[in-house]
């Protein structure tokens, strides 16, 4: 029997099953309240230093997804095909110990590096030795959160995110009045770590942390593979959202003002992604078991088309509309970026229905590999996009360059999914 929808329960009831409310609620919480916390920063520091911010948050959010090597990726996978709890646990110890090691020593060298890589706007580079030890701390609440959701604990999970939200707007506000820009930038590392704790200890992560060399992972040979393949994508499509950032500086933006409110006018319509990510984020682990099961991948995407797709049109449509008066909340100078957050919100549209849903699915299905090699190429082609249309059109230029990468990435993963589809029913004949 197939594992697809069972239509007369539908999308939506399998999806408050699986507790995907819980998901949803989280993922919006961590949007909403990170929006207050950058509201807050934008009204206590001045635009030039939310820009230097911007500046270093988009380089160091590339190295994020790296975190641990794949260790943290890779565990949320392989832990839905343990033939045991005692594998799974063993799974844990062993991606912890040694995604812990990676993220630190990845943190370190990022944070030394920090005068170099900010020469282009050095007096960025204090907040981004700070940011760099977010890598370490988001490594400790993403394995946390992805040991929850291996043991169908998606509630949990969720909880995760929603006190990581509350310390972040709570942090934000008494480190910026304290230190500045220095003092967002500390909330931002401490808060996922603090928000993890009370958690690991529930689950017993404490306990588990000794042992775990990896010697009874049997059928588990692709481990660090398809973790380096994830994490190397998801590198990639971080990278992608912060070329725009980088060439804008190098080759246009005079004023760390400007980068503001370029960075501004995409929170929103990337604040908008929580919908298909809390999707994706739910159904990760029930999607990694029907790999096989072409028809259950086809029911999959239709049903989430007919539900969730019809809802971000609907949604997105709503943003568009209100975007003078959301831009305005951030400050006076910010509504006239009104005009690209529209741009950037036609980009997010190709993002709920295809990039977010239809990528996530090709890693749940185990081909990382496709995901790398798309978000290579869609990086590159964003590159050259944006270096060739930033010098005659500004801010505007990679606005429209991002917007069109959105869609052409959801079509290449719409064609890699139904190229796994054709291989699955090819290899069941």
């Amino acid at each position: 029997m197939s594992r697809g929808l069972n239509p007369t329960r539908g999308f939506l009831n399998q999806f408050l099953e699986r507790q995907g409310h819980w998901m949803l609620a989280s993922h919006g919480a961590v949007k909403v309240f990170g929006f207050a916390a950058v509201v807050a920063v934008t009204r206590l520091v001045t635009e030039s230093d939310y820009g230097l911010y911007a500046y270093a948050m988009g380089l160091v959010a590339s190295a994020v997804p790296f975190m641990g090597f794949g260790a943290f990726q890779a565990f949320v996978r392989f832990s839905a095909l343990a033939p045991s709890q005692s594998v799974k646990f063993e799974l844990h110890r062993y991606a912890l110990g040694w995604g812990l090691l990676g993220s630190v020593s990845l943190s370190l060298l990022v944070s030394m590096l920090a005068p170099t890589i900010c020469r282009d706007l050095p007096d960025s580079a204090p907040v981004l030795s700070v940011l760099a030890w977010v890598i370490a701390s988001t490594f400790i609440m993403e394995h946390t959160k992805g040991l929850a959701r291996s043991l169908h604990l998606n509630k949990m999970s969720a909880q995760i995110d929603l006190t990581f939200a509350s310390l972040l707007v709570v942090g934000t506000f008494f480190g910026t009045r304290a230190f500045g820009i220095n003092g967002y930038a500390l909330a931002v590392v401490l808060s996922p770590f603090l928000a993890s704790v009370p958690f690991m200890i529930r689950l017993g992560v404490h306990r588990m942390a000794r042992g775990g060399d990896g010697s009874r992972m049997s059928g588990m040979e692709g481990f660090w593979s398809y973790g380096l393949h994830t994490a190397v994508g998801a590198m990639f499509a971080q990278g992608f959202f912060a070329v725009d950032i980088f060439l804008l500086g190098r080759l246009w933006v005079e004023s760390p003002d400007d980068l503001a409110v370029y960075r501004v006018a995409w929170l929103i319509p990337l604040a908008t992604h929580v919908l298909p990510g809390a999707v994706a984020a739910t159904d990760f682990v029930r999607n990694a078991g029907m790999s096989e099961d072409a028809k259950g991948i086809r029911s999959y995407i239709l049903g989430y088309w007919k539900t969730f797709g019809l809802v971000s049109l609907v949604a997105l449509s709503v943003v568009a509309a209100l975007a003078p008066w959301l831009l305005s909340i951030f400050g006076p100078a910010y509504p006239r970026g009104t005009e690209l957050m529209h741009v950037m919100l036609v980009g997010a549209l190709g993002a709920h229905l295809l990039r977010i849903p239809l990528g996530n699915l090709l890693s749940a299905l185990g081909r990382a590999q496709w995901n790398t090699w798309t978000n290579a190429c869609v990086l590159v082609l964003a590159g050259i996009g944006c270096a060739w249309r930033i010098p005659s059109h500004g801010l505007l230029g990679a606005a429209q360059v991002m917007a069109v990468m959105l869609w052409i990435n959801g079509f290449i993963s719409l064609a890699l999914v139904l190229r796994h589809m054709r291989l699955t029913t090819r290899g069941s004949l």
